[in-house]
Parts: structure tokens; sequence; C-alpha cells
């Protein structure tokens, strides 16, 4: 019973620590980064390297680099780039097959939030995928 009682106990624990990330998938299926909600919504690539994070601007979550530059936009689970096409989505938000995740890197230490940039008008999303892949585009916001 105690055997029992200690997994359910870490099976929680586990859902409940995992609750708060949401792995974020390329074109191919592939989990490149995360959200850490923990983290005030900071964006890690797999390997625990911070590069940005989602800010609200009015009824817009825009998606930042560490470097200030306005990287595009997150909405209903996509990540839009600024031309209005999809760089990534969590899993479910697209309808695509998303293959087994890899055991995510250590997070690095978060960079302090820099002053951002003006955010654009947002462009009609696309429904396709853009030519930047999800590693390229958030890789624009590091630091």
């Amino acid at each position: 019973m105690k055997r029992l009682l200690f997994l359910i106990l870490t099976i929680l624990t586990v859902s409940t620590l995992s609750a708060q990330q949401v792995s974020l998938y390329d074109n191919d299926g592939e989990a490149r980064a995360y959200i850490d909600y923990d983290e005030d919504a900071t964006i890690f690539m797999w390997d625990g390297t911070p590069v940005a994070f989602i800010e609200k601007d009015g009824s817009d979550l825009c998606v930042f680099g560490f470097n200030g530059s306005f990287l595009g936009w997150y909405e209903d689970g996509i990540i839009y780039d600024k031309k209005g096409y999809a760089v990534g989505a969590r899993k479910g938000a697209i309808n695509m097959i998303t293959k087994i995740e890899r055991i995510k890197g250590i997070q690095k230490t978060t960079p302090i939030r820099p002053v951002t940039q003006i955010t654009p008008i947002q462009p009609i999303w696309k429904s396709s995928w853009s030519k930047t892949s999800l590693t390229e585009f958030l890789y624009r916001g590091k630091k």
C-alpha cells in the first residue's frame, strides 16, 4: 500500500512539474524548444538555452528575443513569424504527427529581459509553414 501511494504521489508530482512546460515542435514533428511558464513564459531550446520569451501586448501574445528583437506571435499554440507563417506549434495545435521527445538539457541561466521593440500589426495567418526553421527563428533572439 505504501509503495502504491508513493507511486501515485510521484506520478502526480512529475505531471505537475511538466504541466508548466509546453513543448514546441517544428514542421517535422520534432520537439526543438519549450515554453517554461514557471520561468515567466521563457522559451528554451531543447538543450536548455534560453532564447526568447512571450509577453502580452494588448490582446496579442508576442515572442521577443533576449536581444530585444520582436520575433513573432504565439496564438492558439502556434508560433508565427512576422509574415504570418507558422514556425512551430505545441502538440495538438496543428494536425501533425509528433516524434518522441528526447531528454531535455539542463536549463541555463535566463538573461534579464530587455526593453523590447514596438510590436508590428499582425499579418493574416497563413496555413503553411515558414521556410525558416523553428530553431533558426528562435536563435534570432539569442543574446
